[in-house]
């Protein structure tokens, strides 16, 4: 019988994640600090025997300018505010990954191969912004294909996407199973943290956000397979935003992790799934403290997986969990 799981996705994106929010070389300490974080997350996970799923740029996975300027070419999106646009920065990119490590990440790519249990998964291909004004279907469609023409043979084919600012466009679910997607991150199940679009978002909501992330305001947020199967594309919640060490809200940090851990006891008593999900430069600065808190919550699972069974999963491998359920139903 399942005995639910831990879930964690983390969306790998480098600058093209955040050059539209940072001033240029703004956050490069958090930027230049994945190459130390990453390798010692993917260790943590290889220790604990945790599974997860990374939702990978797929420019990162380019290993020349020209071959990201190619693939750009084919992707026609024309945002009204195009200071969003991937395109608009390669004046700013170096020639490879040896010259420029904000925008190359295919080394880092190798590393989460080689560990045990990690999924490559998609964060589409120029980081698109499936609710902003200007962009259409056609154009989220191309960019689709860009990432699995880019990663054709390199990786598996890639079954769960992560909607980049948790952008989530239903009409453009056809055309995630068309590609061969079967699941994707959907935001956690309270309108604070419904998809809407960049544009929209208000420093209050980012501090009811912040708030609930170390007092529980809007609940766990655990999910059964039953509550993914309610959409054509499987729906894998998320239950919580791992935020990283904050140093002007240090005496805070205990309360985040109980947090975590309260909701991730409630999962593993309901026989249930908690999401977790970050992103690797959030670890880029302040590492260490980002780490132990990273391994108090994997040792904390350990003990949930020996007294409840609450295994660590992959998306992909929930998903697969739903197909065998339903499977059952049938």
């Amino acid at each position: 019988m399942n005995g639910g799981g831990l879930v964690i996705s983390l969306d790998f994106e480098l600058n093209w994640g955040v050059h539209d929010v940072f001033r240029y070389g703004q956050y490069n300490k958090n930027l230049y600090g994945v190459r130390k974080a990453l390798p010692r997350i993917l260790a943590l996970f290889e220790q604990y025997d945790i599974h997860a799923t990374w939702a990978t740029v797929g420019l990162l996975f380019a290993e020349s300018k020209a071959e990201m300027a190619h693939y750009l070419r084919g992707i026609p999106v024309k945002y009204e505010n195009m200071r969003f646009a991937a395109h608009t920065q390669l004046a700013k990119v170096g020639e490879n990954e040896q010259e420029d490590l904000l925008h190359f990440g295919k080394s880092l790519i190798e590393e989460i191969k080689r560990t045990p249990h990690q999924e490559i998964g998609s964060h589409t291909f120029s980081h698109f912004y499936c609710l902003e004004k200007g962009q259409t279907k056609a154009a989220f469609c191309a960019d689709l294909h860009a990432t699995k023409t880019i990663s054709d043979g390199y990786t598996a084919p890639m079954k769960s996407i992560v909607f980049p600012r948790n952008q989530i466009n239903k009409d453009y679910f056809t055309a995630c199973l068309e590609e061969g997607y079967v699941c994707y991150r959907g935001t956690e199940n309270h309108e604070l943290y419904d998809a809407q679009k960049f544009t929209k978002k208000g420093r209050l909501l980012g501090a009811k956000k912040w708030i609930d992330s170390y007092w529980n305001i809007t609940g766990h947020h655990i999910a059964t397979l039953e509550e993914m199967q309610e959409e054509q594309l499987i729906n894998i919640r998320s239950s919580a935003f791992l935020r990283p060490y904050c140093s002007p809200l240090r005496i805070f940090e205990n309360l985040k992790v109980k947090r975590i851990k309260e909701g991730m006891l409630k999962a593993a008593q309901a026989q249930a799934f908690y999401h977790l999900w970050w992103h690797p430069h959030n670890f880029g600065k302040h590492i260490d403290k980002n780490l132990a808190m990273l391994e108090e919550l994997l040792s904390y699972h350990q003990e949930l997986r020996n007294q409840y069974n609450f295994q660590s999963y992959s998306m992909y491998e929930v998903a697969e969990l739903c197909d065998s359920l339903s499977k059952q139903q049938k």
